[in-house]
């Protein structure tokens, strides 16, 4: 009974000591893991405090640019380099569509270590050398709707790629260096404007892009479009405001140099009339004294619009009254204009132009047409209207040999009662709401109509038929045109 007893005893005490050790095992172990998951979330907490500080870095930085640098690329070196650094890339690249056509994505900035998301030459890549690389990725543009590019450009938002690699049907060459890369990429669209694409790269060695990433991503490239197109709208404004501001300036350079009131000659009756566009066009109209029985009268429209076609308009003036004076031929007198302007006139611009030379004591007027619409003659004794063609070439196209063999003088008569219509093309391509243009047959028409009653009354009919015929289309080129009469 005895031995009984302490066996019990024994069993007892063994099996209390079992439990305790394994509840303080247990116990440590718990310890152990409470303390590695509250390590762990510490952990995330500063990565999630680090992340929101670099994203309200990045945000407050591109605040800052667009407040103080009113340069878009400042703005684009800001956004790529802070994506970079809020979402942990190697680098990153921002594409922008090009504002001419349309049509393709334009590399606006780039990291050092961007991401190359287009095909990469052989020669480019056999360099192995990173600034050549980054040379070819900056001076490439591509087709908005090619490639992995594309795909991202026409996105409903923005793509987590992953490595390159799986899409290497979208290249046409996929180098090793290249295919490793994981990247993200996203679509820049307000509204129904599409602007571009903005992409984050890393190398394969340092892994793929975590989700949360993507989704830090997705935040900041939404704030990157915002900023984007703040900072468009800001450059179309400013760009409207000089443009109002040059038009300004052209037009009263254009109300300066045309002149007040048309000039009397012998039994020649002359009326000008100027009648400019809201964009206003090159249309410049003059009368020359040449000596005391002959004067010039020139008509032109120089090619562009704005501040340089003024300029143009008023160099052109200046050199065909200095050269004009005493010469009695007009194709002389503007070759000589066309050898001095050639030289200063800038390769996409010229100036068509027509020039007469009326003479007090002979019914006689000498024209030269460098490449202008053709003046028409309206013969009172027939009633009939013809345009006059003599060969010539516009002003500022060739240095002078060509000009000189294919620009000539041609000398009409004119009969008492006799008119000439000197006009711009701001006339006949005057267009109606339907796009219809007002067109030679009606310029005709209505000057046969009018000419019997004298110059004065030929402005006024094309200033009327004009007019209802436009309607409330508006109006967008100059509006010039001179008619002479002989009395």
């Amino acid at each position: 009974m005895v031995l009984r007893s302490r066996f019990c005893m024994w069993t007892s005490l063994l099996i209390f000591l079992g439990g305790f050790l394994t509840a303080t095992v247990v116990a440590s172990v718990f310890r152990v893991r409470g303390m590695k998951l509250i390590r762990r979330l510490l952990r995330e907490r500063a990565e999630l405090l680090g992340e929101e500080n670099r994203i309200f870095t990045f945000l407050h930085e591109i605040g800052e640019t667009l407040s103080y640098d009113q340069s878009q690329r400042a703005l684009h070196e800001e956004i790529v380099k802070g994506l970079t650094r809020v979402v942990d890339a190697d680098g990153a690249a921002l594409y922008l569509l090009d504002n001419k056509q349309g049509t393709h994505l334009v590399p606006a900035s780039l990291t050092e270590k961007g991401p190359a998301l287009i095909d990469i030459p052989e020669d480019v890549a056999n360099q192995q050398s990173r600034k050549a690389l980054q040379s070819f990725l900056q001076m490439k543009s591509v087709p908005a709707t090619e490639g992995l590019l594309g795909k991202a450009f026409e996105a409903h938002g923005p793509i987590h790629f992953g490595a390159l690699k799986q899409w290497s049907q979208l290249f046409t060459r996929l180098q090793p260096d290249q295919a490793g890369q994981y990247v993200m990429a996203a679509p820049l669209q307000i509204g129904q404007r599409r602007m571009g694409v903005l992409a984050v790269g890393r190398s394969a060695s340092r892994g793929p892009f975590s989700g949360h990433a993507f989704e830090v991503f997705r935040s900041a490239s939404e704030q990157s479009t915002f900023a984007l197109a703040n900072a468009i709208i800001q450059q179309e404004a400013m760009d409207k405001r000089r443009m109002d501001e040059e038009l300004r300036s052209a037009s009263e350079v254009q109300r300066i140099l045309l002149p007040k009131q048309a000039p009397e000659l012998g039994d020649y009756i002359i009326a000008a009339s100027n009648l400019p566009a809201k964009v206003m066009s090159g249309d410049y109209y003059d009368f020359i004294p040449l000596d005391q029985d002959h004067m010039g009268i020139v008509i032109a429209d120089v090619s562009g619009k704005g501040f340089p076609a003024s300029l143009v308009m008023a160099t052109c003036r200046a050199l065909l009254r200095g050269q004009a004076a005493g010469e009695l031929s007009p194709t002389k007198a503007l070759s000589k204009v066309n050898r001095m302007l050639f030289g200063d006139i800038r390769e996409d611009m010229f100036i068509s132009l027509a020039y007469c030379v009326l003479d007090r004591n002979e019914p006689k007027i000498t024209i030269s047409r460098a490449g202008h619409d053709a003046p028409l003659h309206f013969a009172r004794r027939t009633g009939a209207v013809t345009p006059l063609k003599p060969p010539g070439l516009a002003l500022g196209i060739d240095g002078g040999r060509v000009f000189e063999r294919v620009t000539r003088d041609f000398t009409f008569d004119m009969e008492p009662g006799d008119c000439l219509l000197l006009y711009t093309d701001g006339v006949n391509e005057a267009v109606n709401t339907s796009g219809e243009e007002f067109g030679l047959e009606r310029l005709h028409e209505v000057f046969r109509q009018a000419a019997p009653s004298g110059a004065t009354a030929i402005l006024e009919a094309f200033r009327k038929a004009v007019s209802e015929f436009a309607g409330n289309s508006p109006q967008s080129d100059d509006i010039t045109i001179i008619a002479v009469e002989k009395r």
